[in-house]
């Protein structure tokens, strides 16, 4: 039961993530599955809604989109439109804004049904962090406050730990310290390396062979991190 491929980051309309969005396709068994794109976090960019258009109609797949801050729609229409589709891919942006209108429409009880529909759950740094029991965020840097920082925000907690997506951003790096204080393990994913989830078993995949993906376990008072091995990557 259940199937999650969520990605570190990278530009889908560059092809960045081309090798991860064919493997997303695959996990679906079907020939031209129904994709279902969730375009929350950016506000439902129309740029950001054409570019996962064209790139996922090119993979063979009848692309359907789902825009909860433009258009008024009903929520059963909602849990329909969730629970027909054979593939979701939310995409980035921000991960706060994204989760309270989730909870407000209800997307995040829909979207925990679909994982227990074996539907594949999919997405890019938002989209990534919101499977997670937390998201190591940057909000406040999208929202352009004064002196931002970088936070947790909650997620839907399918996955039981700790996302951190960027990881090979520089500013992202503090995240190293933050989890000293944290009990719960994590995982941080540089761009074009994805987590993947599948029936209770976790691995990992990546379109370029330059990034990497971190593990932070807490062993007893200490936490040890470990750069995931060559070996440890499926080949896609």
């Amino acid at each position: 039961m259940g199937r999650i491929v969520a990605i570190g980051g990278g530009e889908i309309r560059d092809g960045e993530t081309l090798n991860i969005d064919k493997f997303i396709v695959s996990l679906s068994g079907k020939e031209k599955p129904s994709l279902l794109f969730i375009p929350t976090a950016s506000n439902d960019a129309e740029g950001y809604i054409e570019t996962v258009k064209k790139v996922y109609k090119e993979l063979g797949c009848d692309v359907k989109i789902l825009c909860l801050t433009k258009e008024n729609i009903e929520e059963d229409d909602i849990r329909d439109i969730i629970l027909k589709s054979d593939i979701i891919y939310v995409g980035g942006g921000n991960t706060e804004y994204m989760m309270k209108i989730w909870e407000k429409y209800s997307v995040d009880k829909y979207l925990k049904e679909a994982y227990k529909k074996n539907i594949v759950l999919s997405g890019l740094s938002a989209g990534s962090l919101c499977w997670f029991k937390a998201g190591f965020d940057d909000s406040e840097f999208i929202e352009g406050i004064d002196r931002p920082r970088y936070k947790w925000v909650k997620g839907l907690g399918i996955l039981p730990y700790l996302n951190n997506v960027h990881y090979e951003e520089d500013e992202r790096k503090e995240f190293d310290e933050i989890m000293k204080k944290e009990s719960t393990d994590a995982i941080a994913l540089e761009s074009n390396v994805a987590f993947v989830e599948m029936d209770g078993k976790f691995f990992y995949i990546r379109a370029d062979k330059k990034r990497n993906a971190y593990r932070f376990l807490r062993k007893g008072k200490n936490l040890e991190k470990y750069v995931i091995k060559e070996e440890e990557y499926l080949d896609i």
